[in-house]
């Protein structure tokens, strides 16, 4: 598998990224993509109570995660989140090396992250937002393309077109995110310029994550048209079609749906994702969910695409 500048940056043999997805990104799940070479990540509220404290979570999750592998792996900090200093806290007490940061600009907490010789990988969705932190001192970018699940960029830019525009834009490593499920995606985002991919949907049809099987079944049982973007408030969310959703996006053409953000709260995200409700719950799924064929072990499937790209790259040769 070809190494590049993010492997050497962090210290990975694949450049693939699992994404560090909130209620979803365990320690099990990090541990089994660090194990087989890729960049694990954790979040800090995986598997957690709706109530739950999420800063002793975040510590446990950590704490599991090196008893399972002694490989390098992440923790995904939103940095909108009301407890983010004290999460920032625990990432330096416990010598985590790697943070992927999103929601907002990085500029206020990097010198603390500099001090402690932490590699920061930030989310953005624009060559603007690339370029401003490149000038605050992020060591890595992930471009959020519009096909991934969650909250996309306002943009609403392709993954397809923003990862070589980023590239083009700054001189630190750019992993491209949005649609990628295998090594086909993989080798296609090193040929738009990326240097790895960054994969949320994928790994939540793996054994190893959190999520309720039901969950899991709905993404293996999608097809191309089983996501739909929502746009609410500026915002933009790619959402798995559940039952609740369909029944939101209806009463939204005339003006009887609950507020989005009442709506899609955390108690439904959680009730889809770790309690398997799709009937009330709500749940974000990239498009790529309809090529995703089967529930697998994690270390398993980052050794495939690792194995396939390199049989790919040498037959395109």
């Amino acid at each position: 598998m070809i190494k590049t500048q993010f492997c050497r940056l962090l210290g990975i043999d694949y450049p693939i990224v699992q994404a560090g997805m909130a209620w979803l990104a365990n320690a099990e799940l990090a541990a089994a993509v660090s194990g087989a070479g890729g960049l694990g990540v954790v979040s800090p509220n995986a598997g957690m109570s709706l109530r739950g404290d999420a800063v002793k979570n975040l510590r446990a999750q950590i704490r599991r995660v090196r008893s399972l592998t002694d490989k390098p792996f992440g923790v995904s900090l939103f940095l909108t989140n009301t407890e983010v200093e004290r999460l920032i806290e625990v990432v330096i007490e416990e010598g985590v090396r790697v943070v992927l940061t999103g929601g907002a600009s990085p500029a206020a907490s990097m010198k603390r992250f500099e001090e402690h010789d932490i590699r920061v990988v930030h989310l953005v969705g624009s060559v603007r937002h690339a370029r401003g932190a490149e000038a605050c001192g992020v060591d890595a970018l992930i471009a959020e393309g519009l096909e991934g699940g969650g909250i996309r960029g306002y943009e609403e830019i392709s993954t397809l077109v923003l990862a070589p525009q980023l590239r083009a834009a700054v001189e630190i490593p750019v992993v491209a995110a949005g649609g990628i499920v295998d090594a086909r995606g993989l080798v296609a985002a090193l040929a738009l310029g990326a240097d790895g991919v960054c994969m949320g949907t994928r790994f939540v049809a793996t054994r190893e994550c959190v999520a309720h099987q039901r969950y899991k079944e709905a993404i293996v049982r999608a097809i191309d048209t089983s996501t739909v973007l929502v746009r609410s408030n500026h915002s933009v969310f790619r959402m798995l079609k559940t039952e609740a959703l369909r029944q939101w996006l209806k009463g939204a053409e005339s003006g009887e749906s609950l507020p989005w953000e009442e709506f899609a709260s955390p108690k439904r995200l959680r009730a889809a994702y770790l309690e398997g409700d799709l009937a009330e719950g709500v749940a974000y799924a990239g498009a790529s969910a309809g090529l995703i064929g089967e529930v697998m072990g994690a270390g398993e499937l980052v050794g495939r695409i690792a194995q396939e790209a390199d049989a790919l790259i040498a037959r395109l040769r």
